[in-house]
């Protein structure tokens, strides 16, 4: 244990009148309770270390999604301009076979008229 002395830690339980039996005892219980829920130096930096690699493969993955995302928005763009492109064409069919008819049932009310 860092910045603890056992031996002072045992003199101090004995000159307060604990047997020595009991007092280290105490000590190995103290240091269970501290080795096995107290972090360490060493175990805060291989934490760090641990966390500074999941940032990094997050900030790559994340990466990685944002350009995924591009990719199919443009190829989402590049569809959606092709599908106006087409129902232009549609539309400028459909507008000119109109406009046939019209002229055709214009021509058609002309000649009755005429006649």
């Amino acid at each position: 244990m860092n910045g603890f002395n056992a031996f002072m830690y045992v003199g101090e339980l004995r000159e307060a009148g604990v047997p020595e039996k009991q007092a280290e005892t105490h000590l190995r219980i103290l240091h269970e309770i501290v080795e096995s829920n107290l972090a360490t130096k060493r175990d805060i930096k291989e934490l760090e270390q641990s966390t500074k690699r999941d940032i990094k493969e997050l900030e790559q993955s994340t990466k990685r999604d944002i350009k995924e995302l591009e990719q199919k928005m443009e190829q989402n763009t590049n569809e959606l301009k092709r599908d106006i492109k087409e129902l232009e064409q549609k539309m400028l069919i459909k507008l000119g076979a109109l406009m046939i008819a019209a002229i055709g049932i214009i021509v058609a009310l002309s000649n009755l008229n005429v006649v």
